[in-house]
């Protein structure tokens, strides 16, 4: 077992949030002093992160990811527990600390090395580094403030990540700048970890904490829900968040009682079948894949539209959606009805795959039923097909060109 880097032991923290602040000593008296109320923003957080490890920690906007992470560096004490650290704390918490929009890019990185601990002759040593890295040698003399977004923030990013700590804590900030300069980045994150040390780092990019984490932690209302191997921690986490998107929906058309409430069309019932038509819930690349849909409509609704949309577990990309209306097909019968959704030959290569169906009006403004990636189906590789790698199998075929050609 590694030794601990940062050991968190019952972690509590508070923040006030005041109903009506004094700002003078006759407003405080008259009012009876400041009224607030506590928010706890960690709620008792137990978390070890092993030396040399990189941890990547997950939740929703306001979970108490950044706290956490400004607790870790020391910028804030908590109000009950201990933060242990062995080694030497560089944090990457917002991006341009310390630098002075009136100066320019040099002297901007003199000024924000001297905040991060560096001597003089340190950033000296550094400095053709952190311009090349940024990629913005020709602007160096130009104040900042007439910089772009992107080329500010690559300087800022280039200027942090050239210190040497033993412990790395990096809050969301690597989706600055382009794809080349986010690449960098990524690089350099994966050489800190190749190196041995410790990195601590938030990211809302699944991709990113499955490709650089060998840990992680899911966060959430102060709470770790969840610690432990990427994948397992960031499945849980997504599937908190299909539930509570789900709740909302339901919530938001529900009446009085409760209960679910269709304004004139809904869904029934949802089923994946095999080419025989029985119910499955698992296929391979190149089979039969069928969707069959039972819906209720009222009368006097008039046309309906189906649709269908398929996203890829873990990361959500997107791999297609088609809908009935682009079919020329349009749905409408009062009563109950089935509709099917075919594909002679399913072209998704492994993996793990989320569906999605709707009811709604031919423009679409109409929406009678949504059923967000409530749906779950599993591809596996079949061996009759040549391998590939991605989303889509592609029935593609490999041939040596005549020698004719190569003239």
């Amino acid at each position: 077992m590694a030794a601990a880097a940062i050991t968190c032991t019952g972690v509590w923290k508070s923040y006030r949030m005041y109903h009506q602040r004094a700002h003078t000593l006759k407003e405080r008296v008259i009012a009876g002093g400041n009224r607030y109320d506590r928010f706890w923003a960690l709620r008792g957080v137990d978390l070890e992160v092993p030396a040399g490890s990189t941890i990547g920690i997950v939740g929703a906007n306001g979970s108490g990811k950044s706290t956490l992470l400004k607790v870790m560096a020391g910028i804030l004490t908590p109000d009950e527990g201990a933060v242990e650290v062995n080694g030497s704390v560089s944090p990457l918490l917002e991006l341009g600390t310390g630098f002075h929009p009136e100066l320019t890019g040099r002297e901007n990185v003199f000024l924000a090395g001297s905040l991060l601990g560096q001597s003089r002759r340190d950033v000296e040593r550094r400095y053709d580094d952190i311009v090349e890295f940024a990629g913005i040698a020709p602007f160096m003399d130009v104040p900042v403030k007439n910089y772009s977004s992107g080329m500010y923030a690559r300087l800022a990013f280039s200027t942090a990540i050239s210190v040497d700590p033993e412990i790395l804590i990096v809050d969301e900030v690597l989706s600055v700048g382009d794809a080349s300069f986010q690449m960098r980045c990524h690089e350099r994150i994966a050489e800190l970890r190749a190196e041995g040390r410790t990195i601590v780092l938030v990211s809302h990019s699944i991709d990113t904490i499955r490709a650089l984490c060998t840990r992680a932690a899911w966060i959430d209302e102060g709470v770790v829900r969840e610690h432990g191997v990427p994948r397992d921690v960031v499945a849980s986490y997504q599937d908190q968040i299909r539930s509570d998107s789900a709740d909302d929906r339901h919530r938001s058309s529900s009446g009085p009682s409760g209960e679910r409430r269709a304004a004139g069309a809904e869904i029934t019932d949802v089923s994946f079948r095999t080419d025989d038509g029985a119910v499955a819930a698992s296929f391979r690349t190149g089979d039969r894949f069928v969707v069959r849909l039972h819906y209720r409509c009222a009368p006097g609704v008039g046309d309906l539209v189906c649709g269908v949309a398929v996203h890829r577990a873990g990361d959500f990309v997107h791999v297609f959606g088609q809908n009935t209306a682009q079919a020329d097909l349009l749905l409408g019968p009062t009563g109950d009805g089935v509709v099917e959704f075919r594909v002679d030959r399913l072209p998704l290569l492994s993996g793990l795959y989320l569906l999605t169906v709707a009811l709604h009006d031919p423009t679409g403004l109409k929406v009678y039923d949504w059923r967000e990636q409530e749906y779950s189906f599993l591809v596996s590789e079949n061996l009759a097909l040549p391998a590939g790698d991605g989303i889509v199998h592609v029935d593609g075929r490999w041939t040596l060109a005549p020698a004719s050609v190569m003239s």
